[in-house]
């Protein structure tokens, strides 16, 4: 699971990247959505900081798991929405960013894990 796990992560990493390189592009072509695709910019930087402290998470309460500790260990709930928060906050404070695409950008890294996972399964299988 664990091998599963890191190569949907990593998956998912290439995926969002690629999608950053789209959105510089755009900010670079479209002078007239800057705002917006430097939104979707601070956004999906910050949804992808979240998948990979989750990944991390769900990691440590695996291994916790296996070896059958007693302590208490979360999700990191918080901190994922504290990290939000403060990419919404700094898009707020910023005059060039636009707060609905950095909102928006916050969700695509975890939409863009479903169809990655699936694909990587799919590749796993054969």
């Amino acid at each position: 699971m664990n091998d599963l796990t890191t190569s949907i992560v990593n998956a998912v990493t290439r995926t969002v990247l690629l999608c950053l390189s789209a959105f510089l592009l755009g900010w670079a072509l479209y002078p007239n959505l800057q705002s917006v695709f430097a939104g979707l910019t601070l956004g999906v930087v910050g949804g992808l900081f979240n998948v990979r402290y989750l990944s991390v998470k769900i990691r440590q309460i695996a291994d916790m798991a296996v070896n059958q500790d007693h302590r208490r260990l979360g999700f990191g709930f918080v901190t994922r929405l504290c990290i939000a928060f403060l990419v919404v906050m700094l898009a707020a404070r910023l005059d060039q960013v636009s707060l609905g695409a950095t909102i928006a950008g916050l969700f695509i890294p975890q939409l863009l894990t479903i169809p990655v996972s699936i694909i990587v399964s799919l590749r796993n299988k054969k």
